[in-house]
């Protein structure tokens, strides 16, 4: 794991805001390690993990839910598979219509990234959202996500920045895309006996994108939450996640604005104002 503590964001002409926050970092993990920490920490508290068992479906017997195709019953149904979740399709609950299509290259470690996050509003490579570089755990993370109009073209960013990062001739170690929700808590993410949680349930800022803190921290809650409900009779997780749920008004309509007014535009020009631009970037960021 490594600890960034500082933000470079750049506006499309690559003039820059240096952006910090005391005690407020972000986090770089070694994803595929992280993962099988994950997993061999559920083991040792007798959880059965099976891969390449997709979810099919769900049949209700005798009260019990029995996945279909796989002989397995549960008291209780979790959805955590995503921004196009099958159990929310199984079960009636609602699904995410709002994405950003996300794509990243990682690199070898380049020592032009330093020890800061680097963030590019670029509404020519990346309209709806913005590019990073990040310097991670031996690697360098280099990536954008767009709106689901576009199709990113990564290749394009990589030599809108090389000036700065040198990227050109680096070896591209790994190559990973995906689709991210922006429209919030879905609405009914819950029902009797099943939940989604994480990106199945929408649990992703509409604003920043961000949903790896959100699905710790719910997913932690969730656990709880349902072991009181089954054991001792507790009221429906679904219902103490929506209470719990910290929804931020301003980042809807601040998604508005990144959507419908020329944001890039008004990022130069207030570049120039100083500490009224930092404040209402560290607003964002942290």
């Amino acid at each position: 794991m490594r600890k960034l503590s500082r933000v470079r964001l750049y506006a499309p002409s690559q003039r820059y805001v240096d952006l910090r926050c005391n005690g407020y970092h972000f986090f770089a993990t070694d994803t595929v390690e992280l993962m099988r920490f994950l997993v061999d920490d559920a083991r040792r508290a007798g959880v059965e993990i099976r891969f390449g068992s997709a979810f099919a479906g769900v049949t209700t017997a005798n009260g019990t839910l029995v996945l279909d195709g796989h002989d397995v019953g549960s008291r209780f149904l979790v959805g955590a598979d995503g921004v196009h979740s099958r159990v929310a399709r199984a079960m009636g609950l609602d699904s995410n219509t709002r994405l950003l299509k996300g794509v990243e290259w990682e690199y070898e470690p380049i020592e032009r990234a330093g020890d800061r996050l680097h963030c590019f509003v670029d509404p020519e490579h990346a309209p709806g959202y913005i590019g990073w570089v990040v310097p991670g755990v031996g690697v360098t993370q280099v990536g954008l996500a767009v709106n689901d109009s576009r199709k990113p073209d990564i290749a394009g960013f990589v030599e809108h920045i090389d000036d700065r990062f040198g990227l050109r001739g680096r070896r591209v170690t790994a190559k990973r895309g995906g689709m991210i929700p922006i429209n919030g808590l879905l609405e009914r993410f819950h029902g009797d006996r099943v939940l989604l949680v994480g990106d199945a349930a929408g649990m992703v800022s509409p604003l920043t994108a961000g949903g790896i803190r959100n699905s710790y921290r719910y997913g932690k809650l969730a656990a709880d939450a349902i072991a009181e409900h089954l054991e001792r009779g507790g009221p429906n997780p679904g219902d103490v996640l929506k209470v719990a749920y910290k929804r931020d008004a301003w980042k809807h309509w601040a998604r508005w604005c990144y959507d419908n007014l020329p944001v890039a535009g008004c990022m130069e020009l207030a570049l120039g104002t100083g500490g009224l631009f930092r404040r209402a970037a560290s607003k964002v960021f942290f």
